[in-house]
């Protein structure tokens, strides 16, 4: 899985893109903010390697 700076500089339609191509489940994807969904992708990978989510950046839009 990409790390947290790979996935901020993607733009939003890129990252709704690899969001459906990794198969992760957004039922709301078209209303989400780019900030959630990368939160939404690091408490994912998180779980999956068995550690705590990194802290979430404070300056997201």
């Amino acid at each position: 899985m990409k790390t947290r700076s790979e996935l901020e500089a993607m733009t939003v339609k890129k990252l709704r893109r690899h969001v459906i191509d990794t198969g992760n489940s957004f039922p709301y994807l078209g209303e989400t903010r780019k900030a959630e969904i990368i939160d939404k992708l690091m408490k994912i990978q998180a779980e999956r390697e068995g550690t705590k989510p990194a802290p979430a950046s404070k300056g997201a839009p």
